[in-house]
């Protein structure tokens, strides 16, 4: 057994190594495990192979098994067609919104959207304007609200800076498989707009609670330098916290 663990991690840490994903990760994973079950009952009686057989086994499944959780974390993404295109989606306020001077920004559960494919998990931007366009009214938006928006969405794109900050593996790593902003309301039967201030959920639970708490820290400690530190600590938000 321990023989057989040890080459699951060797296994999972080679996939590491390669440039791109194996094929058929899963239909080969069920291979592997066939045959090495189908080996392991004709060696029974030869002990001295079992070791092997054993090791080989590990490696295989290890490798296959991380293949096949990658594949599966990968597989909903946006298509290359919707890409710059208006969407309308129906969801939730999955996370901690980020104000900033421009607007805010949060991630998105998906329920629903109309007319084109969108990851489950999104995050989003609403800015209070656009270039040479009109004036965009930035929503209140608060942790478990339903929203029906318009938005623009891009496959997950970061830079590649060696040693710097991998924000595309950043974003595979919430979960986020396509990011964007919210668009002004461009025409009068797609407008931005609340559905249910709020939808129960575990999850929902979670970060309605950490956003209370988030803003009655900030009532408290208003103007005091420390008051960023103080939220990072109590609720993880880092973002609060002032640079230089």
């Amino acid at each position: 057994m321990r023989t057989l663990i040890l080459g699951f991690a060797a296994g999972a840490s080679w996939l590491q190594t390669q440039a791109s994903l194996p094929p058929h990760a899963a239909m080969l994973l069920w291979v592997i495990a066939a045959a090495s079950l189908l080996m392991a009952l004709l060696l029974r009686r030869h002990a001295r192979w079992r070791c092997v057989v054993a090791l080989a086994a590990g490696v295989g499944l290890g490798f296959y098994w991380a293949a096949w959780l990658a594949l599966a974390a990968m597989a909903p993404q946006l298509a290359l067609a919707d890409e710059g295109q208006d969407i309308v989606v129906t969801g939730t306020i999955a996370s901690l919104p980020y104000r900033f001077e421009q607007g805010v920004r949060f991630n998105f559960a998906v329920e629903k959207a109309v007319g084109a494919k969108v990851p489950p998990l999104i995050a989003l931007s609403w800015y209070a304007g656009f270039r040479d366009e009109v004036t965009n009214e930035v929503g209140d938006v608060q942790p478990g609200e339903r929203w029906r928006l318009t938005v623009r969405l891009q496959r997950p794109h970061g830079n590649a800076n060696p040693m710097g900050f991998d924000y595309e593996a950043w974003l595979l790593e919430q979960g986020v498989r396509a990011t964007g902003y919210v668009r002004p309301q461009p025409r009068a039967d797609t407008p931005n707009v609340r559905l249910a201030a709020f939808v129960p959920g575990f999850g929902n639970v979670v970060e309605a609670s950490r956003a209370a708490l988030r803003a009655r820290i900030l009532r408290s400690l208003e103007d005091r330098q420390y008051a960023g530190v103080i939220v990072a600590l109590v609720v993880g938000d880092q973002r609060a916290i002032p640079h230089g």
